[in-house]
């Protein structure tokens, strides 16, 4: 279950996503401060079936719910959350157990990452190839740009998540063959605190995207 502090996406099915950060949990219910304002009409929002998605120990997660609005003040416009001590707070009442969408291994991902790929057994030397990763999840990545792959090739990796700390290392295996300089990468040995990084960073990019799109 989210946690006072967790930031997570307020969702219009087929509509708009708005990120939020929960400030008060209860008995049935999270106080979200609006981080982003919602271009759904009040009124519409407060009659809409609504649901949160966030990121758990097991994955992507989703519960079902509403605005919990008191009846006198729904679609009088005088704005979201007015009735809480913040007017960028609305209250979510909701409704059953979360629903596991994606296990957090299998949250994937469009990126732009450095990457450099070396094969195992090999004099790195002359042999190192410069990439970058196109979609990354915590079990694996597409690779552009790497030359005369082979399938279950065997690589020592490092990739640089683009925030300023140190590469992510591991090694992967070549798994699929897309075009003549995409490749699937499988992850066969990487440490689980380097795992955590990228499936953080997976569902971070993956959650922007899906708003985008939304």
């Amino acid at each position: 279950m989210p946690s006072v502090g967790d930031e997570l996406l307020l969702s219009v099915p087929q509509t708009e996503q708005v990120l939020v950060r929960v400030t008060t949990e209860g008995p049935g219910f999270y106080d979200l401060a609006l981080i982003e304002q919602p271009n759904t009409p009040q009124p519409i929002l407060e009659r809409s079936a609504l649901t949160i998605e966030f990121i758990n120990d097991d994955g992507v997660a989703r519960m079902h719910g509403r605005l919990d609005v008191p009846q006198h003040r729904r679609g009088n416009g005088r704005g979201y959350g007015s009735d809480y001590a913040s007017k960028e707070t609305v209250r979510f009442a909701h409704r059953g157990s979360p629903q596991l969408l994606r296990r957090r291994e299998y949250v994937r991902a469009t990126v732009d990452l450095a990457l450099t790929l070396t094969p195992i057994g090999a004099d790195a030397d002359g042999v190192t190839t410069h990439a970058h990763a196109i979609d990354l999840s915590g079990g694996g990545m597409l690779v552009k740009g790497m030359h005369c792959p082979h399938p279950g090739e065997l690589l020592q990796f490092s990739l640089d998540l683009g925030d300023g700390s140190v590469p992510v290392t591991g090694f992967g295996r070549v798994v699929r063959l897309e075009t003549g300089d995409r490749v699937g990468l499988q992850f066969t040995e990487i440490a689980e605190p380097e795992c955590i990084r990228m499936q953080h960073l997976a569902f971070e990019m993956s959650r922007e995207q899906r708003r985008r799109i939304a």
